[in-house]
C-alpha cells in the first residue's frame, strides 16, 4: 500500500528574553534524580526525574537477559530503541516543567557546562551507570529550546567546586553521599547545595566576577572554596 507524506514547515517567532533579577540553578549531575533545581530568591528546591534510574536498571536487565539467551543483536537494537524512547519522553517532560516553572517565577536558568560532567560525576556507586548512559546533553538542549520559546534566558557557569563549596559562606564544606555540611553551621542536601551554587555563580559570559545574589552569602572566593575556620 502506497503511503503519502506531507512536510510542513512552521516558523515560530521567538519572544524577547525576559529581563530577570533572579536565577534558578539546575544541577544535572545529581544523586538519585536527573535534575535538582534551586531558587535562591525563595529558598525553594525542586527535584525531577526520580524514575530515571529505574528506567536504566529495567532496560539494562532486559539487555543482559537477551545476551545470556544468545541474542546480543536483538538486545542492542530492540531494547536500546525502547530505552531511547523512554529517555526522550522523560527529558521532554522534565525540561517542560523546569522551563515553565522558571518562566512563572520570572527567573533565568543557570546550568553547568556538560563537557566534563562525566569526569566530575558525583553519583553514588549504585547510580553511576545511569549517569553515564543518560542523555544529559539531550535534556540540556531541550531546556534551551523550550526556554527560547518562552523568553527565559539561559546562562552557563563553571562547574568547578559546585559540590564542595558551601552555598551559604562560600568556603569548603564536606560532602558525604547525599549530605553536605559546613563548619559555618550550614547543613543541606548535597545536590540542593550544588544547585544553589550554580544559581549564585556569575555566568561564564561575565568577566567582572560580580557578587552573588543574597542568600545569607558571606564574602569568600568563588574560584576555589577555602577551608572554613571555626
Amino acid at each position: 500500500m502506497d503511503q503519502e507524506f506531507a512536510h510542513v514547515t512552521v516558523t515560530i517567532n521567538e519572544p524577547p528574553l525576559m529581563d530577570v533579577e533572579h536565577w534558578v540553578g539546575i544541577d544535572l549531575n545529581s544523586t538519585g534524580h536527573i535534575a535538582v533545581v534551586a531558587n535562591p530568591s525563595t529558598g525553594k528546591v525542586q527535584k525531577y526525574g526520580k524514575e530515571a534510574p529505574h528506567i536504566q536498571k529495567k532496560y539494562s536487565k532486559m539487555r543482559r537477559h537477551l545476551y545470556i539467551e544468545g541474542h546480543p543483536r536483538v538486545a542492542k537494537k530492540r531494547i536500546r530503541q525502547k530505552e531511547k524512547h523512554k529517555t526522550k519522553d522523560l527529558n521532554h517532560k522534565i525540561s517542560r516543567e523546569m522551563v515553565n516553572n522558571a518562566a512563572q517565577q520570572a527567573c533565568g536558568i543557570k546550568m553547568e557546562r556538560l563537557s566534563d560532567i562525566r569526569k566530575t560525576a558525583r553519583q553514588s556507586r549504585s547510580f553511576r551507570p545511569s549517569l553515564h548512559s543518560w542523555s544529559f546533553y539531550q535534556l540540556q538542549t531541550m531546556i534551551e529550546y523550550k526556554a527560547k520559546l518562552l523568553g527565559v534566558p539561559v546562562a552557563y557557569v563553571d562547574p568547578a567546586y559546585t559540590s564542595q563549596q558551601c552555598s551559604r559562606c562560600g568556603r569548603s564544606g564536606t560532602r558525604n553521599g547525599k549530605d553536605f555540611t559546613c563548619s559555618c553551621g550550614h547543613v543541606d542536601h548535597a545536590d540542593a547545595n550544588a544547585s544553589f551554587n550554580i544559581a549564585l555563580r556569575p555566568s561564564l559570559e561575565e568577566s567582572d566576577g560580580r557578587s552573588h545574589q543574597d542568600r545569607d552569602w558571606c564574602k569568600g572566593r568563588i574560584d576555589a572554596p577555602q577551608e572554613a575556620t571555626s
